[in-house]
């Protein structure tokens, strides 16, 4: 049995077409299982400011784990326009949006039963939660050692409050994910990115230097 067999499965709540347009959602949202277990929800925002270039968000949930003594969720995020040209996959011999798989892994802390039947629950999950420039900030500062927010990959959550559903942040667990080997082996091999990034502009202004002196010497 997968990990997400036990949940409510749903194909989709895209409103049908012959439904007036004023009745229509300002959201559609669609479900899918992957054979290895994973959820999958593609979120289209029918309202999105066109200024973040995007409209849909997609998360694909694998497992959950513990961390810190709280239950949390490994996952992918990504973000796309349904507007994106497509690509053709050879390997699998179908068309792809290229931004949809350009995935970028978190860690949350979800109610998966509140995720898949409660559409107010899944819009400020894939909305606020999984908004493009807060998940960026977040594993920036995962990249930092001394961050003012030790957070690793981990981005918080939704839950239910007395004002509604809101977006939430365990220190503890951010401490813990922000610490981890994993995360340590991550920033090492940044920086080492950085650093080899940096060594090739330099060696590359070099080369420009020495062309620009030859250059001036055979003008003599």
């Amino acid at each position: 049995m997968g990990f997400f067999d036990r949940f409510k499965k749903k194909e989709n709540n895209n409103i049908p077409t012959n439904q007036p347009q004023t009745d229509r959602k300002p959201y559609d949202i669609s479900y899918s299982s992957g054979s290895n277990g994973t959820l999958q929800i593609d979120f289209y925002d029918r309202n999105a400011d066109f200024k973040q270039f995007y409209d849909t968000t997609r998360l694909v949930i694998f497992s959950q784990s513990t961390l810190a003594g709280q239950m949390v969720q490994n996952c992918a995020v990504s973000w796309y326009g349904s507007n994106d040209c497509l690509m053709i996959d050879k390997a699998r011999g179908t068309f792809v949006n290229g931004r949809a798989e350009e995935y970028s892994y978190v860690m949350t802390q979800l109610d998966l039963n509140l995720l898949q039947n409660d559409p107010e629950y899944c819009s400020v999950v894939m909305k606020q939660l999984l908004n493009q420039k807060r998940v960026r900030t977040y594993l920036e500062k995962g990249l930092q050692e001394t961050p003012d927010i030790p957070c690793g990959e981990y981005i918080g959550g939704v839950m239910r409050k007395d004002e509604g559903y809101r977006k939430f942040f365990s220190e503890p667990v951010g401490q813990a994910s922000h610490y981890s080997s994993r995360m340590k082996s991550i920033r090492e091999n940044h920086r080492a990115s950085l650093e080899a990034s940096k060594q090739r502009e330099i060696a590359a202004k070099q080369a420009q230097i020495a062309k620009l002196q030859s250059e001036i010497d055979n003008m003599r």
